[in-house]
C-alpha cells in the first residue's frame, strides 16, 4: 500500500477530514467542526496532515506549535484518526515520523501527545514510536 503524507493547507481542505474525525468524535456534526476550526486555527495556529492512499483520506492528525515553561519548544499532536479499516497497517507510524520530522525541522523540544486512558489500541504505537508517559493531564468539567 502506497501512503502518501500530505499537509492540509487551508480549511477547505481541513473539511475533507470530517469522516475520518467522525470516526472518533460520534457526536460531531459539520457545523461543530467547522466551529472548532475556526477558533482552533485562530487562537493556536491549528494544522492538519492527512494520510492518502489512492487519493483516498485514510488517516489524519491536527497539530500546533507553541512553548511551555518546563518543556520548551514543542510540536503538540491532537485529534489523530487512522481509518478504522486501515488500522495497524503502518498509517499511524508514517503520519507520526512526518510529524517528527516537521518537529525537528521547527526546532522544538519535545514532540507530544495525549492519548485517552481507555484507548489502549493506541498504545503500543506511541511506545514504539519512541513517546513516554510525562504525567497526567487532568481535567474538570464545567
Amino acid at each position: 500500500m502506497e501512503i502518501e503524507i500530505r499537509e492540509l493547507n487551508n480549511k477547505d481542505e481541513m473539511l475533507l477530514a470530517l469522516p475520518l474525525i467522525g470516526q472518533m468524535y460520534e457526536k460531531i456534526n459539520s457545523e461543530k467542526f467547522i466551529s472548532a476550526l475556526d477558533e482552533m486555527i485562530s487562537r493556536n495556529n491549528y494544522k492538519m496532515v492527512a494520510a492518502f492512499c489512492d487519493e483516498k483520506m485514510i488517516g489524519v492528525a491536527g497539530y500546533w506549535i507553541s512553548y511551555m515553561f518546563y518543556c520548551g519548544r514543542y510540536l503538540q499532536v491532537c485529534n489523530f484518526v487512522v481509518d478504522k479499516k486501515n488500522r495497524k497497517s503502518g498509517v499511524g507510524g508514517k503520519i507520526l515520523n512526518y510529524l517528527e520530522k516537521k518537529a525537528r525541522l521547527e526546532k522544538c523540544d519535545i514532540f507530544a501527545l495525549d492519548s485517552y486512558t481507555e484507548n489502549k489500541r493506541s498504545h503500543p504505537l506511541f511506545f514504539r514510536e519512541g513517546f513516554y508517559i510525562r504525567g497526567f493531564h487532568f481535567m474538570k468539567d464545567l
